[in-house]
């Protein structure tokens, strides 16, 4: 008589393939169980990345508002600066005015009395040679 464990016979042939089918879905169940522990591992993995991520670009945004308030705060030295460099310039063409001025006036002045002084010279060269 024929046993479920050998192939032969009408039962056993169907007992066989019953057996390696459960096997073969047993083999399945135990790939899809570790395929899912796999999966559970990376997504869990995936997690942790992208709490690492948040975390990331939280800091980058933090970051990006202290970069725009420096910048804020280094175009307002800039504009202090420029108005400082203006404010200077202003003040450098008053005083090369005002360093021109005594130059003018000695000039004028030169002119003013070189004619008496000349005259005067000749003057006195005339007295002094008239003898």
């Amino acid at each position: 008589m024929a046993t479920q464990d050998d192939n032969s016979g009408a039962t056993g042939a169907a007992g066989g393939r019953g057996r390696t089918r459960i096997r073969n879905l047993a083999s399945a169940a135990l790939n899809a169980d570790v395929t899912i522990d796999q999966a559970t591992a990376m997504l869990d993995g995936l997690g942790t990345t992208m709490e690492n991520m948040d975390r990331t670009m939280t800091d980058f945004d933090s970051t990006l508002v202290r970069m725009n308030r420096d910048l804020e705060e280094f175009e307002r030295l800039m504009s202090a600066i420029a108005a400082t460099v203006e404010r200077t310039d202003a003040a450098i063409t008053k005083v090369n005015a005002l360093l021109s001025a005594p130059s003018a006036v000695l000039s004028v002045a030169e002119k003013a009395i070189a004619g008496p002084v000349d005259t005067v010279g000749a003057l006195g060269r005339k007295f002094l040679h008239r003898d």
